[in-house]
This record gives C-alpha cells, structure tokens and sequence, in this order.
C-alpha cells in the first residue's frame, strides 16, 4: 500500500521561508509533490506534520495552509484507497498522475480562510471577527471534518441550527452565525466555487427583537453631569460614550482608527469599516472639549482619540481590550445614575437612533446619518426603539387606571 505525508524543507537562506511538500512512497520508489505552502521553520511541527501557529500576526494566513494541505491529504489517500479496492496493480506514477489531475475546486474551510485572510487585508475588523466566530463554530459542529461546497445541503444547516441549540447558545446568536455561514456560501456561488442553492431556507437567520438599548436625553445629561474623579478611567469610558453619541452613534471601531487628518475644516470624513460607506459629521464644540482634554495623551499619536497610540504590533488586539475596558466601566457608570439596562458603547449608537425618531426626522435621514447600507438595515434597528415606545406607552395606560381606581374609594 503507497503511503503519503507531507513534509518540511527549510531554505538554505537563513530567515527566510522553508517549503512544504508531499512525499510520496510506494513499492520502495519514492517521489516529491511540490507545493506553493511556505512557512517558517518555528512554525511546523515535524512530529505531528502540522504547522504551528506561532504568530497571531500570520495566524488566517497559517490556518489557511493548514486547511488546504488537510484537504489535500484528504483527497492524496482517497486515492491510494480506491486504487487497492480495485486489486489492480498500481505503480507510484499512477498515483503521482491522478494526484496531478485532482480538481483544483476548494475545500469549505480553506475558501472561508481565505475570505479571513481577505477582510484581514482589507482592515474590515469586525466583518473579519465575525467570519472567524461563524468558521470556527461550524469546524466545531463538523468534527474538523472537511468538506466541498457540493456537500452541503439545507438538512445539514437545520442539523447545524439544532446543534448550536442543544448546547445553549442564544437564538439570535445562533442567527448570527447561520447568516454569516449564508454569505460566506454566496462569496462562494460568485466565485464559482460552490452550487447557487438556497440551503437556509428551513432555518432561522432573522434575528428576534430585542430589549431595549436606547436611553432618554434626561439619561444622557446624567451621565453628563456625573462627577467623576478627572483622568480616571471611568472619566475615560463616559467621554468616549458620550463623543460616539456627539459623532452620531460612530462605532467603536471607527472611533478607534479615527485620524487626527480625518478632521479638517470642521468637518470629520471617514469611512466605516463595516460598510465602507464615506460618512462626513459636522465637528462641534462638544466634540472638541473631548479632545482638548485628551491632547498630552495623543500629542505623538496619529490617532484622534485615547484609544490607539499607532505603536501597536496588534491594533486589532489593543482596540478590543480598550473596548472591554470601556464597557466595563460604563456598566458602572449606568448604575451610578440608575439605568435599568447595561451601558455600552453600543447603548450611544442606539441612542442616537433613538432620540432622532422621537424628533421626528425622518427614517432616511436616520439612515443616512448612521452610515447603513439600507433603508431595511434602519426600520431593524428601529424595531426595537418603537417597541419601547409602546411599552412606556402601556405602563403610563396601566398607572393611569390604577389612579383612578384609588381615586374611586
């Protein structure tokens, strides 16, 4: 029976990247499959034959090697396998020639590695973190079990939906990573890549709505006016919730990557990293007084706010922890001025939305001023909003009657 592993052969110049290639043996003959996989030599395990992800800076790129050279395996022993069902003799040119003509169709895993690796490039974090949470959670429900986009089917995405259930993971979380699994598909039906087929039509990706996460003006004047000890790091947190509602709900991502050149002639341009869209806000005097305050601490850096110092080795890293760090803080700063919900940075975006709808501006201005990529994407976020509405409305019915109940003995 032929035999096939993959191995490393590192680069005679030091520092540089050594190759992977297939070693294949059979009857004592012995032949090399090169491959395009390179990779440092602290970065492959000899004993396993698997790559080592040493650096989180390489961590897609690696991931996606690993998926790719598996894959490869994969399909290299099908082959061996069917050539001894048959009992026909076989030599290792036979082998080497059918592994020559395997389809150069890729695996599932190693085309959602490389949509990754693509947002990784394009510095679309968020997008990025959700196709690496919605990959790994599906390589978990398959047992690391690779498969071809032909092998998907809509009975594998409901035994999927019923999976992430069984283990308690939250309905509109589980939407998530169902809508999420949906466009990394279609990424793949546009690449040619995977059959056009409508596998998620038997699950749910629609979220559910929510609670409320909006509050009042009265609440953020609270919160406003709340003494806290100046340089502090809930100081920090309630100025950086507050300038995301000032910039019109801006994302914390946005906030985070914001340059100090992004601001000229008292208007702020970016684009946001979720959608791409180009968004321009008027600066205003509130906006600035952040700033001031925070100038020593951002004199040497490129960035706008306290957020980033642009000495990062991983931005992506360090704007997470500083996002963790705000929520945190603003969780305490909500129970300070006696908020029913969790403060987050979020909470300012929703309440932006919010306080717009209840002065009457219209949904596409709405829309427009939150940077969404749809009309639809705005009436969802508004659900939400107007649902509150209503509940206040039926608390104020329900104390109005229990008055008049008093009032009648």
């Amino acid at each position: 029976m032929a035999t096939v592993k993959v191995k490393f052969r590192a680069s005679s110049v030091p520092g540089k990247e050594g190759t992977l290639y297939y070693h294949l043996i059979h009857q004592r003959s012995l032949r090399w499959i090169s491959t395009d996989y390179h990779v440092f030599p602290d970065e492959w395990n000899d004993k396993k034959s698997s790559i080592i992800v040493s650096n989180r800076n390489r961590q897609a790129h690696l991931q996606l090697i690993q998926s790719q050279i598996d894959w490869e395996m994969k399909q290299m022993q099908r082959i061996i396998r069917d050539k001894d069902a048959e009992g026909i003799s076989y030599t290792i040119d036979d082998i080497a020639k059918e592994i020559q003509q395997l389809p150069s169709s890729q695996s599932v895993f190693a085309f959602f590695r490389q949509q990754i690796i693509k947002k990784e490039q394009m510095q679309c974090i968020g997008t990025k973190s959700n196709y690496v949470s919605a990959t790994n959670r599906f390589i978990e429900f398959r047992g690391n079990e690779d498969l071809t986009f032909s092998q998907m089917t809509s009975e594998m995405m409901e035994m999927y939906q019923a999976w992430l259930w069984n283990r308690g993971v939250g309905q509109n979380t589980v939407a998530f990573y169902l809508r999420t699994l949906r466009t990394l598909y279609n990424k793949a039906v546009e690449a040619g890549q995977a059959p056009p087929n409508d596998l998620f039509s038997h699950v749910q990706t629609a979220n559910v709505r929510t609670a409320k996460r909006a509050i009042t003006v009265k609440e953020i004047r609270k919160i406003e006016k709340l003494d806290l000890p100046r340089g502090f790091s809930l100081d920090k947190a309630r100025d950086l919730f507050l300038i995301s509602f000032y910039l019109r709900g801006m994302a914390f991502v946005d906030m985070a990557f914001l340059k100090k050149t992004d601001l000229k002639c008292s208007m702020v341009n970016y684009n946001r990293r979720k959608t791409h869209q180009n968004l321009n806000i008027e600066w205003m005097k509130p906006m600035q007084t952040i700033i001031d305050k925070y100038a020593e601490q951002t004199k040497d850096s490129p960035y706008l706010l306290p957020i980033l110092t642009g000495k990062e080795s991983s931005p992506y890293t360090a704007y997470r922890k500083v996002e963790h760090n705000t929520n945190y803080n603003l969780k305490k700063i909500g129970k300070m001025v006696g908020l029913k919900i969790p403060l987050t940075t979020y909470v300012a975006r929703h309440t932006w939305a919010s306080v717009a709808l209840h002065m009457n501006i219209p949904i596409a201005t709405i829309s427009e001023g939150m940077g969404h990529n749809s009309f639809k994407t705005t009436q969802i976020y508004l659900q939400s909003l107007d649902m509150a509405t209503i509940n206040e409305a039926n608390a104020r019915i329900i104390r109005k009657i229990r008055l008049s109940e008093c009032n009648e003995k």
